[in-house]
């Protein structure tokens, strides 16, 4: 039962952090003490956990993974959009004369604690140092590997940018950064950032908890950077949800670049609701009508049972499958960079 994927689901169930996170009105996915997905619950998966974990079979992962970190430009102005795979869901993305980074995490460790837990094969992407100005930091949900405290501490110390978080996770966050510039959102609310970007908060299929009494205590969410060019769909961490994704064409259009998960997907029977496989990433893309996508969470932190190389393989089959030009839905290593297109 040892691995890094036990340790962490271990410290959800285990550690216990309060649950003084939010107090709201109800809603159709608030019922005044804990979120949900009001399309589909999330299941009480404790015996399932325990089940995955006495019959896991990790594929290989390797030690380390040498990684050439690039050097972003400061700025990249006008419609022109750089996005930089800084490793697991962390992305950095340029555009309008903006700098912003999605669920930072430059920790070694996706873990409470610095000594065990997941651990990174690959360095990021980009040195810390060698960040340009960070204007802004999305933060979906409050699970280790996408809410990394360390992280967010140096970045307030070296940028102050200004964090958008959904409801509840702003608590987490004070408690280590206090004075850090903080604003949360709820599903449909949005935010406008320098008078040119507007950020939205769509709903996604996941959960929350970072301990045994917090479990969904903190909304979890999918981030639009709707800018001129068109809309960025930051889709963190998800189950396969057909639905959303027609709801956010409807309300979008085909998004410019849709950032997709790929990893942490094995075994299916236990991972699904909450983390989609590279076929579901390419049936996602197609249902938000094709545009550029980019899996994300991949090659950095063994998180499930899938093997090292298995996200690159099967979401290479599912494209070729579903007769998907490759150069459509990129799969960077980590350090690579490319443009994409206005639409």
């Amino acid at each position: 039962m040892a691995g890094s994927a036990f340790f962490l689901f271990a410290v959800l169930f285990l550690l216990g952090c309060g649950n003084g996170y939010y107090r709201g009105p109800v809603s159709d996915h608030f019922d005044g003490s804990r979120f949900d997905n009001p399309w589909e619950s999330m299941p009480n998966r404790f015996g399932d956990f325990l089940k995955w974990r006495l019959t896991a079979e990790r594929g290989y992962w390797p030690e380390h993974v040498a990684v050439e970190p690039t050097l972003p430009p400061e700025r990249v102005m006008g419609e022109e959009l750089r996005v930089t795979y800084v490793g697991h869901a962390t992305v950095l993305l340029q555009t309008q004369g903006l700098n912003i980074l999605t669920d930072p995490i430059w920790s070694e460790r996706a873990s409470p604690f610095s000594f065990a837990g997941p651990k990174r094969v690959a360095a990021p992407g980009v040195r810390f140092e060698d960040l340009p100005p960070i204007d802004l930091v999305l933060v979906s949900h409050n699970h280790y590997d996408h809410l990394d405290l360390p992280t967010l501490a140096r970045l307030h110390q070296a940028f102050n940018p200004l964090v958008l978080t959904p409801l509840g996770n702003d608590a987490t966050i004070r408690s280590a950064v206090p004075d850090m510039r903080l604003r949360t959102l709820d599903w449909g609310q949005s935010f406008i950032f320098n008078e040119q970007v507007r950020l939205v908060l769509e709903p996604m299929q996941h959960w929350s908890a970072r301990g045994l009494f917090d479990r969904l205590k903190a909304l979890w969410g999918a981030f639009v950077i709707d800018a001129p060019g068109g809309a960025i769909y930051f889709l963190a961490d998800a189950g396969y949800a057909r639905h959303l994704s027609k709801d956010f064409v409807a309300k979008y259009g085909p998004p410019r670049l849709s950032l997709l998960p790929v990893g942490a997907y094995e075994p299916q029977w236990f991972m699904s609701y909450a983390h989609m496989n590279p076929a579901e990433a390419v049936q996602t893309f197609l249902d938000l009508g094709l545009g550029n996508a980019m899996g994300t969470q991949h090659e950095v932190f063994p998180m499930a049972d899938e093997a090292y190389a298995a996200p690159r393989r099967e979401l290479s089959q599912a494209l070729q499958s579903r007769g998907i030009d490759e150069s459509l839905f990129l799969l960077p290593k980590v350090g690579e960079w490319f443009t994409v297109p206005p639409r």
